[in-house]
């Protein structure tokens, strides 16, 4: 059972805390934390603990509260933990808007998170987890040449920083430049072995990019063996098994694509293919189930080209022209390329 020890202030005593039994309260631990004016460390100990355990209410409440001017003021001298807290604060606000779908709510969180990233900059300018987190930021809110100066600032001063490396392989990446990418990509995993396996996926991403399909099908099946539930390496090799055009590949495409809906409902790239699945099997409702669906949850759009679309042709086959029409008119909106879509501009 993993524990904590808190020191009672002014004596030999410590408070003994077991993080897999925190109290549904956070406020129980706040009080303990600021009586025994607890080192930071241990704020943020706590507070990554409540949000592994997906209590994200009480993960925001003890960094909101570690970051207060109170807690500054007192902590004053201790610089690296209080960065620490408020750049945990601005990657959580980054991912509540790069996940939502509501303008107004988007840009809400992202202006939070900009203030978090500023605070935390005001106490080191040079701190380097702060540049890497505003890129993170900026990368979120499509700001790529922004993003690409922030994670350059931190391989200026360490070449082989991890999280900088990944940034910058998905700032190339989001240009189109699938080769320099992929570099980025393999020096972080050479710096670090042991990376997470999204690493892996963005190696697979790219050599599926550049047409390098059998090292791409590798990737994504090591990406499996290291988390057997990622979707993103389910939905890529659902899609290289339904584009062989065989009706073994197809039928195991499906069946990973459906294993990926099953883990996460809300990825638009799994609800698009089943609905194009189930456009051929007929089932019409389905299609436009899952496409709205699919709709609702990205701003993608490319991604969002291919769920209407979807729906015009669902609606076009049912005989309802008007609706199909208009459906056809929103999937060419959503194409910046359309040498990249053609479909919609047939319909």
């Amino acid at each position: 059972m993993a524990c904590v020890y808190i020191p009672v202030h002014n004596s030999q005593e410590e408070v003994r805390v077991a993080l897999d039994q925190l109290p549904r309260d956070a406020t129980d631990i706040l009080d303990i934390l600021k009586a025994e004016q607890a080192p930071l460390d241990l704020w943020l100990t706590i507070a990554r603990e409540y949000f592994k355990q997906g209590k994200v209410d009480q993960f925001r409440q003890i960094l909101e509260e570690g970051s207060s001017p109170e807690i500054d003021e007192y902590y004053a001298d201790v610089r690296y933990e209080r960065i620490a807290i408020l750049n945990a604060l601005g990657a959580y606000y980054s991912y509540l808007g790069k996940i939502e779908t509501k303008q107004r709510e988007k840009e809400e969180h992202f202006i939070l998170a900009t203030q978090y990233y500023n605070k935390a900059s005001r106490i080191d300018m040079h701190e380097p987890s702060t540049w890497v987190g505003k890129g993170q930021l900026l990368l979120a809110k499509g700001e790529v040449e922004q993003a690409f100066a922030a994670f350059k600032i931190v391989l200026d001063g360490d070449r082989d920083n991890v999280p900088a490396l990944l940034g910058q392989a998905c700032v190339e990446f989001n240009r189109g430049r699938y080769s320099d990418s992929l570099e980025l990509y393999k020096r972080a995993l050479r710096v670090h072995p042991d990376c997470p396996a999204a690493v892996r996926l963005g190696i697979g991403l790219c050599r599926y990019k550049l047409g390098q399909f059998g090292k791409a099908r590798q990737a994504f099946e090591r990406v499996l063996q290291l988390d057997e539930e990622n979707v993103e390496a389910l939905v890529a090799l659902a899609v290289m098994d339904m584009h062989a055009n065989e009706a073994a590949g197809i039928r195991k495409g499906v069946e990973k694509m459906h294993k990926a809906f099953e883990i996460y409902p809300y990825c638009a790239m799994a609800l698009n293919y089943l609905a194009n699945h189930f456009f051929f099997t007929g089932q019409h409702f389905l299609v436009e189930q899952l496409t709205e669906t699919a709709l609702v949850v990205t701003n993608h759009g490319p991604t969002k080209s291919h769920s209407y679309y979807n729906l015009a042709r669902s609606y076009h086959s049912k005989g309802d022209y008007e609706k199909a029409g208009l459906y056809y008119m929103a999937s060419v909106k959503e194409v910046n390329k359309p040498h990249e879509f053609v479909f919609p501009y047939y319909g």
